[in-house]
């Protein structure tokens, strides 16, 4: 475990456990007072997260694979749990409103069994909320065109990257583990892309997002 660990932050450039992510705060249900921040960095998220509500009134819990991030966090957050979320028994059940899973998925050995435990550990109502790489995306076609597969310290191709999704996989991914889509939503970085957007209505997404931001509703009989 500490091999793995000691791999994952050695290829890391700096700043890579310190993204706010303000484009995942917004979807965060404003009803949400138990949070569960899985891959929580160095809190820099949560921060960003009690900057918009009432501090008194939200609990965040954070999960972090890597102990000098998780340090950082522990001042931030309620409580900060280190290891490997696909490991590690968490000790709530039925009891987090929003589960976060900020480009956390693609890490994960199973992210199908990630759901069905995320289902377990949110209320009745709760949502799933994540941010997931695109690998549809055009520079990774252009890069198999010409017979690369190159992995980086970062983005699309990261060196830890396990999984790989597009729209059509992550709609899958929900509504095979008992949730509901509200919100999914490309990433366009640029306003010519954004522009695209609206001329193809939509139809080049696939090609032209980088990742694609996610809400999910727990569907409850």
């Amino acid at each position: 475990m500490s091999d793995v660990v000691e791999a994952y932050t050695y290829v890391k450039p700096q700043g890579y456990f310190s993204c706010p992510r303000g484009e995942l705060v917004s979807l965060v249900p404003r009803t949400a007072s138990r949070v569960l921040d899985v891959g929580c960095g160095e809190g820099e998220f949560a921060r960003s997260l009690r900057n918009e509500w009432q501090p008194s009134k939200l609990e965040i819990v954070g999960v972090e694979l890597c102990e000098t991030p998780a340090r950082l966090a522990a001042s931030i957050l309620d409580r900060v749990i280190v290891g490997n979320i696909e490991q590690l028994e968490l000790p709530y059940e039925d009891y987090f409103d929003c589960v976060i899973f900020a480009d956390v998925l693609e890490h994960l050995i199973d992210p199908w069994k990630m759901m069905s435990r995320a289902r377990r550990l949110l209320r009745r109502g709760g949502h799933v909320v994540t941010s997931i790489p695109n690998v549809q995306h055009w520079s990774v076609l252009a890069g198999l065109i010409l017979g690369n597969w190159e992995y980086q310290d970062f983005g699309l191709m990261d060196t830890t990257h396990i999984r790989f999704f597009t729209r059509k996989s992550i709609k899958a991914l929900f509504n095979s583990h008992g949730f509901e889509i509200t919100h999914l939503t490309p990433r366009l970085e640029s306003g010519r892309r954004r522009m695209a957007h609206l001329i193809t209505a939509g139809l080049a997404d696939g090609f032209l997002a980088r990742q694609y931001s996610v809400v999910a509703l727990r569907k409850d009989d």
